[in-house]
């Protein structure tokens, strides 16, 4: 009996993080919005003790210069950068290092993913694909994502 409680626990552990995954990748999957502009967009899902989760977003100003990857994370009311990730990108791999500003959080390490999907039809929007981040230190995930309209 006792090894039947483990095993559910195990499971059920599992399927938590496969329903965290999903709704990250869902709050991170590219929407087609109205906007007419191609406005870097974040949210932040982290693990907190004491209720589960944590979500931050807001909007972001992204450089990628050759191999250098940096990121100022803004509060969603804009009135100050949030997160500050810096690191590099190679093969469309990221492994940053994120900062929390006014904090006495220590720096974090994430690993990730670049991608960039063109479409062939411009949408209504006048859309024409989409740029996608996402980052992970297996205890919190960060996604960025912009619309691309060229």
């Amino acid at each position: 009996m006792l090894n039947r409680a483990k095993e559910g626990q195990r499971f059920g552990h599992c399927r938590n993080f496969v329903a965290f995954k999903f709704v990250f990748l869902l709050l991170c999957s590219p929407v087609p919005t109205f906007a007419a502009d191609d406005q870097w967009h974040w949210v932040k899902v982290g693990n907190n003790f004491d209720h589960a989760w944590d979500i931050y977003r807001g909007e972001a100003e992204v450089t990628i210069n050759g191999q250098q990857f940096g990121a100022k994370l803004f509060w969603e009311d804009r009135s100050g950068v949030q997160l500050l990730l810096t690191g590099t990108i190679a093969n469309g791999r990221l492994t940053v290092t994120e900062t929390v500003n006014d904090s006495d959080v220590g720096k974090s390490i994430y690993a990730g993913t670049h991608t960039m999907s063109k479409w062939t039809v411009r949408i209504a929007s006048g859309a024409t694909g989409v740029e996608t981040i996402n980052l992970s230190n297996k205890l919190s995930m960060i996604g960025i994502t912009r619309t691309i309209y060229k």
